[in-house]
């Protein structure tokens, strides 16, 4: 008999979920549809439980970001742009891989805090001016960040230590109009995870530097994550994304900030 289930052809069904719990492949192509849009050969929107599974490989796709970022970054100073073409380059990889989910989701959360209906075109500025902050943000702070392998170690550890934040955030439970979002079943995972996106940004930081990255991380994705539910924000998916994209920058700010 023939499935429906979008995952069967891949031996991924829900119905063999516990043969395949843990399933690093699964988890990590799941937590590549999260954060990029792409489907990646699967068919049909990817579910709640499945996006919650791949939460541990945020950690991997962020750095698989950042160093695809890195070398159109070295493409774009080669070119002999310097910096602010490195930040360019770097700028649009991430956000050409990304399908600009996350900075489309920081936009809908400010136009929803700005009380912007949908299709009204108070809600079309909106989105668009906090687009264009974010891209104009983010290509200043990587540009004030040289050499250029200082842009490039700090740009991958800020998307590992901002996907990390996105996958910490969920455990706090996240809400839509059918169900909770996110459960807290494999929430050792997650926090395994959250000390490995530490180490990696060890590596690309150097350890105080890290240290203090990482701790910006956690207070800016708690206070994004407190400050939405005091301003009545729906804790979604747009909500995880500001998240994302405002650890990030606050990561490279800091970096700019100590050097």
């Amino acid at each position: 008999m023939t499935s429906n289930d979008p995952d069967t052809y891949l031996d991924l069904s829900e119905d063999r979920a516990e043969a395949t719990n843990g399933s690093w492949f699964r988890d990590i192509r799941n937590a590549a549809i999260t954060l990029t849009g792409w489907s990646f050969g699967r068919r049909g929107e990817i579910s709640r439980i499945d996006m919650a599974s791949g939460r541990r490989a945020f950690v991997l796709i962020g750095l698989a970001l950042g160093l695809v970022a890195a070398v159109a970054a070295w493409i774009g100073d080669s070119l002999g742009v310097y910096a602010f073409g490195a930040a360019v380059f770097a700028t649009i990889t991430v956000v050409s891989l990304t399908n600009a989910q996350a900075e489309g989701g920081v936009a809908a959360a400010a136009a929803d805090l700005a009380g912007a209906t949908v299709g009204s075109d108070k809600r079309a500025i909106v989105i668009s001016g906090s687009v264009a902050a974010v891209l104009l943000l983010r290509i200043a702070a990587l540009t004030a960040l040289t050499p250029l392998s200082t842009m490039l170690a700090v740009y991958t550890a800020a998307l590992i230590l901002s996907c990390s934040a996105m996958a910490l955030a969920t455990l706090a439970g996240l809400e839509s109009d059918e169900e909770p979002l996110f459960l807290h079943e494999g929430s050792g995972r997650v926090w395994i995870s959250g000390f490995a996106a530490i180490l990696l940004a060890i590596i690309f930081l150097g350890f105080w530097t890290a240290f203090l990255a990482a701790f910006i991380s956690l207070l800016v994705g708690t206070l994004v994550w407190a400050c939405g539910g005091m301003l009545g924000l729906q804790r979604n998916r747009d909500l995880l994304y500001a998240i994302r994209i405002k650890v990030e920058l606050a990561v490279l700010l800091t970096v700019v900030a100590v050097n």
